[in-house]
């Protein structure tokens, strides 16, 4: 099953992905499936 909503950083609006740091709902544009994190959270861990 497929989460929809809107992204958590962008407001774009599809299929979601959450990340395991945060939390946050994201889009795949906002998101690292290889990491399963956000692009917020993996730019800070950087």
């Amino acid at each position: 099953m497929d989460l929809m909503g809107l992204c958590n950083i962008c407001g774009k609006p599809g299929i979601m992905n959450t990340c395991i740091l945060c939390g946050r709902i994201v889009c795949s544009n906002c998101y690292d499936p290889q990491n399963k994190v956000c692009c917020s959270c993996k730019s800070s861990k950087q």
